[in-house]
């Protein structure tokens, strides 16, 4: 990471970022003047020609002074405005301080020069005081995070500039963020707009956030390319580009991006651009070195941050109706999610059933998967393939997150075909998280990652104790690979309590506080409060400190025929009875559920004419004839222990089943119909 130059870029690229004189605003493309308008999501830019600070740590206050101060402080506004000025520092200080931060210290960054070269000091600022005869500005820093090593003090700044980020309102959260690249090009596309592009992108981009959060660091740049459609979407972001355009002094292009594309092979990332046009502002076919592209605030969207929410999801396996046993040839893995049964849960070709839309549409915001082939898209033998992007695309682009599984298969000792899958566990882990990889960084539709399903029943012969310390050796080798990313162990409703103990005292203390949560699989009903006092809020007197999500509520249309009662209606009370008393409980552990499941399983008839196994009863939809028909595609790979490709199916085609909604005389809008009032 070029983090001195990119520091000193950021610099430049905030002073060039200002226009106007004294206490005017001047505005950028079609706006006007803003003296008028709100100045809290404004970001000012103080310059001075020298400073000192005292000693400190990160942590630890630094009282600053900055001599020599520029009498004029300037400012451009957050996203959505598009604004550039200039202001008293005097004034700023006396007057504008308070107004635009309240009781509330500002993030900001304190960048200067020492005889080591060009440093940042990222932290709050507060106790600002400014003598204009003397030209003095001191205030306090307290330290959240420094560019170097700082333990000897920090004493003389050169050059120092104060870049104060706008405060957000609780619950709003925001990061700023910078990037730093050669070079840049800014050419038009042909079609009357810009393609901006970045050229040898360090791989760290480094973000801040605004307060009243108090955190600053880096981010991959395959991370920030990910996450840019929830950053951003809904408002494409203000970014302004500085670099040198030849003659060893910096230029400034204010642009609205959307749209990037990392191409990681050239290091170089790409964005739709639109200039925006103002006083001193480069042409926008010059091209810049030494760049640094600065984005304004967006969510910063971490993985670990998953609980900040509630969930409400449906379990999915959506296998074709024409399987009555274990599905073969094309779906022999019982993976649908790949790319190539896209039609099912999306579109191809003009055969789509489209589950993700119609999912979202119901509100649901959670899917959770049971079976995971990481060689999907790959050509190579236990290499972990891209065959899964397109579904976590499509769901991120719908707000769905998606659980990922390591299927019970991988516990097995012996499959019966001669194959020891357990064996092999700590490359089928990695391999599972390597397909999960998009730009370099684990796609953000992921939720978390499940550790097989309900070990706690035994299998093969292997005790649930057992198991359940196989699942923490696995959870182990989850946490070195996406130490961010949450896990979990779905248990059933059995003997729940005793593996929430064992899991409690088996898994590292660090990992089972901060980045694991219990989930159940119940059928229990609502009738009698049996669903709440034996499920919600037994956990939560518990006490346990970690969230529960219910990766299975339903029930089937045996169950419901057998107490005579009816299946439509006694799921649509489930969800009513947790979304009831996670409501009525706010501090509740308790953060979710996913209905099971999607459609029913016709393949758990296990061969027999008569349908016996209740699985084929638990669906929200029932099978209703054939939608349209779509080709999977062929998927082979190479096994170098043999020199020889392996076929796994030929391109195949297969039926989309349509879907039809089951209804009752209190619900004939239908199960996901209703089950939305909860969902949403």
């Amino acid at each position: 990471m070029k983090f001195l130059q990119l520091l000193l870029t950021v610099l430049v690229l905030l002073m060039a970022g200002c226009g106007g004189g004294g206490g005017s605003s001047v505005g950028v493309g079609n706006l006007t003047s803003t003296q008028n308008a709100d100045i809290s999501n404004r970001i000012y830019v103080v310059t001075a020609h020298t400073g000192k600070a005292s000693a400190g740590s990160a942590g630890q206050d630094y009282e600053v002074t900055l001599s020599d101060v520029e009498p004029g402080v300037d400012w451009y506004t957050d996203r959505p405005d598009r604004s550039t000025g200039n202001a008293n520092t005097q004034t700023f200080v006396a007057t504008d301080w308070q107004a635009v931060y309240g009781k509330v210290a500002p993030n900001a960054l304190l960048h200067y020069q020492n005889a080591s070269g060009v440093h940042g000091l990222f932290g709050s600022v507060n106790n600002v005081a400014y003598d204009p005869g003397a030209r003095t500005l001191r205030f306090t820093l307290h330290l959240a995070k420094a560019s170097y090593d700082i333990s000897a003090g920090v004493g003389s700044l050169t050059a120092p500039v104060l870049t104060l980020l706008n405060n957000l309102q609780p619950p709003a959260e925001g990061s700023a963020f910078a990037l730093h690249a050669n070079s840049s090009t800014l050419v038009a596309d042909g079609s009357g707009g810009y393609r901006l592009v970045l050229k040898q992108v360090d791989d760290a981009v480094f973000w801040m956030d605004n307060a009243p959060s108090r955190a600053g660091d880096f981010e991959s740049v395959g991370n920030f390319v990910n996450l840019w459609p929830e950053r951003f979407a809904q408002v494409p972001p203000n970014a302004s580009l500085a670099g040198d355009p030849g003659n060893g002094d910096y230029g400034i292009v204010p642009l609205t991006l959307s749209a990037p594309v990392y191409d990681s092979a050239t290091r170089s990332v790409s964005f739709t651009a639109t200039p925006l046009k103002g006083p001193g502002i480069l042409d926008v076919s010059t091209d810049l070195g030494n760049v640094v592209l600065f984005v304004d605030a967006g969510t910063r969207g971490s993985p670990e941050s998953v609980f900040s929410q509630t969930w409400r999801g449906v379990a999915y396996s959506p296998i074709p109706s024409k399987f009555n046993s274990a599905p073969t040839g094309a779906f022999f893995d019982s993976d649908i999610t790949a790319e190539n049964f896209q039609a099912l849960w999306g579109s191809k070709n003009g055969c789509g059933r489209n589950d993700l839309e119609a999912m979202a549409a119901a509100g649901i915001n959670l899917v959770r998967l049971y079976d995971y082939n990481y060689q999907r898209g790959s050509a190579k033998w236990t290499t972990a393939g891209n065959g899964h992007i397109a579904f976590l695309d499509k769901a991120q682009a719908l707000g769905i997150k998606v659980i990922i599984p390591i299927s019970n298969y991988n516990f097995r000792r012996d499959d019966g075909k001669g194959n020891r899958p357990w064996d092999n566990i700590e490359l089928t882990v990695t391999q599972i998280v390597n397909s999960l990889k998009k730009n370099g960084s684990i796609h953000p539709a992921v939720h978390s990652l499940s550790i097989g399903n309900e070990l706690d029943l035994g299998q093969d012969g292997v005790s649930p104790d057992a198991l359940i310390q196989d699942a923490v050796r696995v959870a182990g080798i989850l946490h070195g690979l996406a130490p961010d990313h949450y896990m979990t162990v779905p248990l059933s409703n059995g003997n729940e309590k005793k593996y929430y103990e064992q899991l409690r005292q088996q898994l590292p203390p660090d990992l089972y506080k901060n980045r694991f949560y219990n989930s159940v699989q119940t059928f229990k009903r609502e009738q009698g409060a049996d669903l709440e006092n034996n499920i919600l809020r037994a956990y939560d007197n518990l006490k346990l400190g970690v969230p529960l999500v219910i990766t299975e509520l339903g029930t089937n249309n045996l169950e419901a025929v057998k107490i005579g009662a009816d299946k439509v209606d006694l799921v649509v009370g489930q969800a009513r009875a947790v979304r009831n008393y996670m409501n009525a409980n706010p501090d509740s552990q308790v953060k979710g559920f996913a209905i099971f499941q999607w459609q029913n399983a016709n393949w758990k008839r296990n061969g027999l004419d008569q349908p016996v196994n209740t699985e084929m009863y638990f669906g929200i939809h029932a099978y209703d004839g054939s939608l349209c028909q779509s080709k999977t595609g062929k998927f082979d790979m190479y096994r170098q222990s043999d020199g020889a490709y392996a076929l796994f199916h030929d391109d195949e085609t297969y039926d989309v089943d349509k879907l039809a909604p089951l209804t009752s005389g209190a619900h004939p809008e239908g199960l996901l119909s209703a089950l939305s009032v909860y969902f949403k």
